[in-house]
Order: C-alpha cells, then sequence, then structure tokens
C-alpha cells in the first residue's frame, strides 16, 4: 500500500480544505447561490481566541526559507526527505543534527558526553557547518547548488564538499578532509571560493565554481560550470559540511578537545579524524536518535560518507517535472518549524545571557560550573535545567526548530485527527520515544475509532520548564502541525513526562480552554527540581540545594482545570518523583471538584524511568475517549499568576473562555476568580465520590504492572433556569472583562459580586465598567503564591569570573564507536524505525512508483 502523496500533492490539511471548499461551492450552486444570500451559511464562525496569539499566528517567513533569485519552489520541512518541485531538486535536513562522528550516546550519557565539539570562538556558535537545506537545478551552460545553513555569522568560516557522478570505489575528498565518497569531481567550497578537483587523480581542474554567499539568509549559492561536470539522466550527488582553516587553506581537523580555534572531539587513537560534522542525503537514519543522526556517527567516525547520497534525475529536472511522491504522509514524520524568536544563533553559549547556574544540569552544556559570563552572580543550584525566562538565550536559540509526529495510517475522521501534544522530560528528545509498535506514538495513533496525531515537541533543549521560548515552541509546533494536517482542533489533548509533564500541566493550566483534556505521566509539582533532593526539597518553605523559582508551583493552579478533565499517573515506590510530591495533586483532586483519575503504579512500573516508557498506554488511551473541549461553559474558574508571565515570548496567562483580562491585585502574587453565568442555562451537576479500582496491565520489559485507580468522572450540566445574571467571585483579582455573548448574558446583566477586595468588572463591547469593594470572596480560596525563602542567595556565584571551564563535556571521545547505542529503556526486541524499513512506517516507493532516492 502506497503511503505517500501522489506527484505534486498539497498536504494532507491543504487537500481537507480544497474539498470542504469545493463542497460548499456545491451545495452554494445547488441552493441557487445560498451561500451568498442565505444567511444561515453566510454567518462566519465565531474566532477562536484560546490560548496564546502564536496559535493563530501565520506561518513565519524566515530568512533561511526565503528564494531569490532563481530559486522558487516552496521549502518541505520535512527532515531526510526530497522533491522535484519548479524544476528544483530539494532536500530538508535537520537542524541540530552536527554532532559529527563517534560513539552512539545516548540520554543521560549524551547530557554531558559529546561528539565533535565546535572551537570556542563565539563566531561559531556551535553550529556552523549545520545543513538545512540543499536545492539544485541545471541553469544554461552551468549546474547551481544552492545550500542553506542553520547558523551563519561569518562564511569563512564554513567548509562545503560536494561529491558529484559516481564512482567504482570511494575516494579521498580533497582539502585535508579525511573522508572518503564516491565521486567523479568533488567541488569545494569555502567563503565566496571554492575549486574543482578530478575525484580520480586528486588533480585540480582549471574550471572553477561561482560562489555567492547570502549572509542574512544563511545560504550559499554554488553554479558548477559544465565544463568541470556536465549531468545527464541520473546522477549520484553528495554534500557533506565542516570547518574552514583559513590559515592553511584546508578542512579544521577535530583535535582531542576543542580550544578557541580548532574543533574538539576526535575519537581517542584515530590520527586522522575526518574533518565533517554534517551530510546531506541521509534517507533512511533511525528515528530514535536523539538528532536523526545515528548512521551519520558512524560513517563519519569510519571516514566513509558512501551511504549518504540521492540520485537525481536531471532529465527530470529540466523537463520542470513536480513529484512530491518521497515525502512521508504517514508514520514518523520529523518536521521542521520556522520560530518567530531567535535571540541568537546555533546554541546556546555560556556566555550569552540568562544562563543556568552552577551545579545545574543542561541538554547542550552539560553540568554548568557556573564560571561563564551567562551565570551572572546566581548562587549555585543543584537542578535538572532551568527556567528560562524572556531575558535568557535557551539552548536551541535558533529559528528554525523542529518536532516529530507520528501521523495514523487509520484514514482521518471527517472533523480530523484528534492529537495530543507531548513534551519530554529533561534532555530528552522526540525519539526518545519511538520504541516499537507499543510506544507513545503508535499507542496513541492507533487507538480503535480515535485514531490521534502525537506532537512530540522538541522545546528548544527541554530542560527549561516551559517558560519563555520553550513554552513558546510548544504552542508554535502545534500551529504549524495544524497547518500541515487535518486536525481536530477541539480534541487537542496537553501531555507529558517528569519535568515535561510539570511543562504540560503548567501550560494547560495557563491556557486551559486550549485543550481538551491534560495527560500528566509522572509530573513534578516546582520548577526546577532534582531527583533524591526533592523529596524534602520540593516540598519545604524554604530552598535548600536547589533554587526554586517563585510562582512555580502547579497546584496553586488547579482551580483552572474546573472544565478540562486530566488523568495523572504516579509511582508508590517511585525514585525519581517521590510519592508525597504527585500525591499532593491527587488530594486536592480528591478534595475538589474535578473530573479526575489519578493513577499510582506499584512495582517495576512505578519507577520513574519505567513508568512512562514501558509501554503501558493502554490505561491512559482507554481514558482519553473522544471529548472535544470545553468551549463556553456555564461555569468557569482561573487562577491568574502572573509571576509565570513571559510577555516578549507571547505567554501570558490572563484570559480562559469568556473571560480575559484577568489581573491580579499584587504582580507578585496569585489570585483567582469564578464566574457563573445563568444566562447559558445550565448549571453544574452534583459532584460524585471519588470512586478506586485495582487494576493490572501489560508492559514491554515489565510484563505485570499492578495499579490503584481512583478517579472520579463528572456528569454534564443539567439544565438551569435562564436570567440575565453573572455571579462573580474574586480572590485576589483585581480585574476582570467578561465577554457577554459568549456567556449567554446581555450588556444589562446583573452583577452579583463577592469579593475580598477592589474588582474591576468590565462587558466587553457594551461600554460597562464597574468597580466593587469587599472583604469577603464568597468562599473562594485565594490560591498560595509560591516564594520558599533562600538563605543561600547572598552566597552569590563563587565561580563567576574563575579560570575553571564554564562546563563540564569537552571531553575526548574513547573509541567505543563499535559498541551499539545503550538507550534507557531499551527499544522493543527486533524494533528499530526507521524510513525505509518495511516493517516500521515505509517511506520509499511502492512498487510501480518511480523512486527519487537511493
Amino acid at each position: 500500500m502506497s503511503r505517500h502523496s501522489p506527484p505534486g500533492a498539497p498536504t494532507t490539511r491543504r487537500r481537507w480544505e480544497r474539498r470542504t471548499w469545493a463542497l460548499l461551492t456545491v451545495a452554494a450552486l445547488l441552493l441557487g447561490g445560498g451561500i451568498v444570500a442565505g444567511t444561515a451559511l453566510a454567518r462566519p464562525a465565531p474566532a477562536d481566541t484560546a490560548g496564546p496569539d502564536l496559535l493563530r499566528a501565520p506561518a513565519v517567513d524566515a530568512p533561511q526559507l526565503q528564494n531569490t533569485g532563481i530559486w522558487k519552489a516552496d521549502p518541505i520541512g520535512v527532515c531526510m526527505a526530497s522533491a522535484y518541485r519548479d524544476g528544483e531538486y530539494v532536500h530538508q535536513g535537520c537542524p541540530y543534527d552536527d554532532e559529527g562522528g563517534g560513539n552512539q550516546y545516548r540520554w543521560p550519557n549524551d547530557t554531558v558526553l559529546r561528539n565533535y565539539t565546535y572551537p570556542d570562538d563565539p563566531a561559531y556558535r556551535r553550529n556552523a557547518a549545520d545543513i538545512v537545506e540543499v536545492r539544485m537545478k541545471p541553469e544554461g551552460d552551468e549546474t547551481a547548488f544552492r545550500v542553506t545553513m542553520n547558523t551563519m555569522t561569518d562564511p569563512d568560516l564554513l567548509g562545503l564538499t560536494l561529491a558529484l557522478g559516481d564512482s567504482a570505489t570511494p575516494r579521498p575528498a580533497p582539502h585535508g578532509a579525511n573522508t572518503v565518497m564516491p565521486a567523479q569531481r568533488f567541488v569545494t567550497v569555502h567563503g565566496i571560493h571554492g575549486d574543482v578537483t578530478d575525484a580520480a587523480t586528486g588533480a585540480a581542474l582549471p574550471d572553477k565554481p561561482r560562489v555567492k554567499v547570502d549572509l542574512e539568509r544563511r545560504q550559499v549559492e554554488i553554479r558548477v560550470p559544465n565544463s568541470a561536470w556536465a549531468p545527464g539522466g541520473k546522477q549520484r550527488v553528495a554534500l557533506a559540511a565542516g570547518l574552514w582553516d583559513q590559515a592553511h587553506d584546508d578542512y579544521l581537523v577535530p583535535r582531542a578537545t576543542a580550544d578557541r580555534t580548532h574543533p574538539g572531539g576526535a575519537i581517542a587513537g584515530d590520527p586522522h579524524p575526518s574533518a565533517f560534522f554534517d551530510s546531506a542525503f541521509r534517507f533512511h537514519e533511525p528515528f530514535e536518535a536523539p538528532y536523526r543522526d545515528n548512521d551519520q556517527r558512524a560513517a563519519i567516525a569510519k571516514g566513509d560518507l558512501s551511504p549518504f547520497s540521492a540520485t537525481v534525475d536531471f532529465d527530470e529536472l529540466a523537463a520542470g517535472t513536480d513529484d512530491d511522491s518521497a515525502i512521508p504522509t504517514t508514520g514518523y514524520i520529523t518536521r521542521v518549524y520556522a520560530s518567530k524568536f531567535e535571540k541568537a544563533q546555533g546554541r546556546r553559549l555560556p556566555t550569552d545571557p540568562g544562563g543556568p547556574p552552577g551545579a545545574s544540569g543542561t541538554q547542550q552544556e552539560g553540568i554548568v560550573t557556573g564560571s561563564g559570563k551567562g551565570s551572572g552572580n546566581q548562587r549555585p543550584s543543584l537542578a535538572f535545567g532551568w527556567p528560562c525566562r524572556d531575558d535568557c538565550v535557551p539552548d536551541l536559540p535558533g529559528r528554525l526548530q523542529r518536532y516529530q509526529v507520528y501521523v495514523p495510517e487509520a484514514p482521518e475522521p471527517s472533523a480530523g485527527y484528534s492529537s495530543m501534544v507531548w513534551t519530554n522530560g529533561y534532555a530528552l528528545r522526540p525519539g526518545d520515544d519511538v520504541a516499537g509498535d507499543k510506544d507513545l506514538y503508535r499507542q496513541f495513533a492507533n487507538r480503535p475509532g480515535n485514531p490521534t496525531m502525537v506532537v512530540d515537541v522538541d522545546a528548544r533543549g527541554t530542560d527549561e520548564w516551559g517558560y519563555g521560548e520553550s513554552g513558546a515552541s510548544v504552542f508554535e509546533a502545534l500551529a504549524d502541525a495544524r497547518r500541515n494536517y487535518h486536525l481536530n482542533d477541539e480534541k487537542t489533548t496537553m501531555g507529558g513526562f517528569s519535568s515535561g509533564a510539570y511543562m504540560a500541566n503548567k501550560l494547560s493550566l495557563q491556557f486551559p480552554d486550549v485543550f481538551n483534556k491534560a495527560f500528566i505521566c509522572d509530573g513534578l509539582n516546582v520548577a526546577p527540581s532534582f531527583p533524591g533532593l526533592n523529596a524534602a526539597g520540593d516540598l519545604l518553605p524554604v530552598d535548600t540545594l536547589t533554587h526554586h523559582e517563585a510562582g512555580s508551583k502547579i497546584s496553586d493552579m488547579l482551580p483552572s482545570r474546573r472544565n478540562q478533565p486530566v488523568m495523572e499517573w504516579s509511582g508508590i515506590n517511585d525514585d525519581f518523583i517521590p510519592y508525597p510530591i504527585t500525591r499532593e495533586r491527587g488530594n486536592d483532586y480528591a478534595k475538589g471538584d474535578y473530573d479526575y483519575e489519578f493513577v499510582s503504579w506499584a512495582g517495576v512500573g512505578s519507577e520513574h524511568l519505567a513508568m512512562c516508557k514501558n509501554g503501558m498506554w493502554q490505561v491512559a488511551t482507554k481514558w482519553l475517549g473522544d471529548q472535544a473541549r470545553v468551549n463556553d461553559p456555564a461555569h468557569v474558574t482561573y487562577v491568574r499568576n502572573p509571576l509565570m508571565d513571559d510577555p516578549r515570548s507571547g505567554l501570558v496567562g490572563d484570559k480562559a473562555y469568556w473571560l480575559s483580562d484577568i489581573q491580579s491585585r499584587s504582580r507578585q502574587e496569585l489570585g483567582a476568580v469564578d464566574v457563573i453565568s445563568q444566562g447559558l442555562g445550565e448549571a453544574d451537576a452534583p459532584v460524585p465520590d471519588v470512586k478506586r479500582q485495582v487494576g493490572l496491565t501489560s508492559g514491554t520489559f515489565s510484563p505485570v504492572n499492578p495499579y490503584t485507580r481512583e478517579y472520579r468522572h463528572l456528569d454534564p450540566p443539567v439544565p438551569a433556569p435562564k436570567a440575565d445574571a453573572l455571579s462573580v467571585r474574586s480572590a485576589g483579582v483585581g480585574e476582570v472583562t467578561v465577554d457577554p455573548k459568549r456567556a449567554g448574558v446581555d450588556c444589562d446583566a446583573q452583577l452579583k459580586v463577592a469579593t475580598d477586595g477592589p474588582l474591576k468588572v468590565t462587558l466587553a463591547g457594551c461600554d460597562r465598567a464597574e468597580t466593587f469593594t469587599g472583604t469577603d470572596s464568597g468562599g473562594l480560596a485565594k490560591p498560595g503564591t509560591y516564594a520558599p525563602a533562600d538563605p543561600l542567595k547572598p552566597l552569590g556565584n563563587p565561580l563567576s569570573g574563575t579560570p575553571v571551564p564554564p562546563e563540564v563535556g569537552n571531553a575526548p571521545q574513547p573509541p567505543l564507536q563499535g559498541v551499539p547505542p545503550l538507550r534507557f529503556p531499551p527499544n522493543q526486541v527486533g524494533q528499530n524505525p526507521r524510513p525505509g524499513d518495511g516493517a516500521q512506517e515505509d517511506p520509499a516507493p511502492a512498487v510501480g512508483e518511480k523512486p527519487i532516492n537511493d
């Protein structure tokens, strides 16, 4: 069965939109122009205002995705895929896969151990050789190539080598690259200079390429004259990127460790390490590798890039054939999107502002010592990650970001697929959730009758706790997925694991009306946190070795979940997140009037690193059901937490449903508002008692997993007499705006107000605002404001400005490149999903289709 669009097909979402428009057009003709004249059909649907504006923003016109001159084709947006478009062969690379060669490190080892490392000079931004797109086309008596980089501050730092044509055996690339590739010609480019080498003899040819650099767009255009290489028919093309040694006119070769002008990470004992950090046309990289570079690491370590190439049909290019058939449309897909934000190119540097304090762990910098300028005068804090706020440069600050999806193979429902946005635990990547047919992606995708697309977000490093641009990236990725796939916006669940579960809780409580449900898999309650210390440190009113973010406590915000069912998983004998941490929220759910399930695992399945990786998803997939989100409930409760606001990142949680502009009386305290509309003719149903149940389920490496399920499911609202009235209670909130139309009332609605201080109530569009005073909130509890005292704050940063290395991680690679990846938890036995594997989502053309890649 083919899993691809026909040549030139639009995305799934665009096809659905065209079908919908066609149906409306037919209906208009049948009704004699009713779309124009009939008021029922002509009336537009109300705008969806849920969540941050990032969800409704158009796609960002990033410079790297822009076309100038001869280039016309749209970008692909799918990593490791190629297409023929508008007379161009377009290949999409992946950002941040420039780790060079060496050992197959996986989490948690790869948070400290590295492959290749960039020179310390900030101009490299630890990302200067990262290919994100390659294009080619015949152009008169030349062949034009365009290479787009993720980072480019100085084009003279970059070296590129094209291997054109084929050969019976791999041949040495020139300029000291220490790498072989099949080729007839090598074209090497650095800055605006280039040369052509005969691959068989190593001799330089008199014909040179024309090179043009567009620094703003980070693009290098290379024009190879036909006198040097004249392609026709199908031709093999390969490309690799490294760093250029301007003093010696050769590639920079990694040493054991990096310094200001030399890269590091050479494998111990290798006298001639490959100079390349990244390569293009890697169509079959497995999905589980952190940056889709498992095979590249092995190939660069061997100094042989023969596995990576494209077979390009230049006759098809000359004919202007369009062919998108090799772009996958189902299964695992890694997507690239352009973010609104870019504080810096490349990766975070120790000198970048807003950095983590000493003793913190990060995905990209390893263990931070605190000596880097970016750590400022913060006292050391033993923690996984750090809340990276508006003034902070995140771990992965670049314009182009990625996320991974699993598009169900089941036919899409008429209203679109349900979706679940997933944020991972500390320093984990989307690939860490790929394990086989019982993994997170596939179990939710294969829900009978309710196929659900998982949108697994990279979150700019997954160590910033959903603050700032990390949290913004969740909504940017969701918006991109909605633009490119037919998703049902009414059925979006927010979920996550560990510190990613904290992020899922944070974002689904700040913006509750975006999500139909929340699935919290062993989530922390405050940010940041550290295993072992958190059993006491996260529960005390005083900071100890971990400094916590003020206002970060999740349980203080739970009342915002009135209209959002939740499932939380917890481990009775959990070692990383002790049971009392998650149990606090479980107790709050039980005491309140929430629709919830709290699952307490026992045995192996309750261990933190097993619970959410053990294939026990059937407990959650059954609960998820088919419930749409609530849009205009009669009863809204919202906790305003100004301490979580990151306005420059588009994250201000001050609205929910038909309430907006909610402001606490103090910017340093939380407040709560509760409003009941009598205009919708509904009232809350009686709250049932909590029920409990014991169960067992299977897992992938723990066959029997017992659990206790504690739950309460609320009945739908019951009918109630209508009245033009609003009952408003405030505890710490000083301002709120009501949309009377959505609340079912008019501008003359009676306001019944109970407040513990001054409260301004505005009715939008009514030219009506009234201020009330009082001392009684009518029984509404004011939420606590988490602000633990920090007796260690006067310590400051004892390592600031000292010659101590700013991070732990710039170490030589031991010669372990032949050792297979050590994943924990491991993949299912015999399963390692990758493109081209017929048992695991095959994006290669089916029989009868025309292949365009090797």
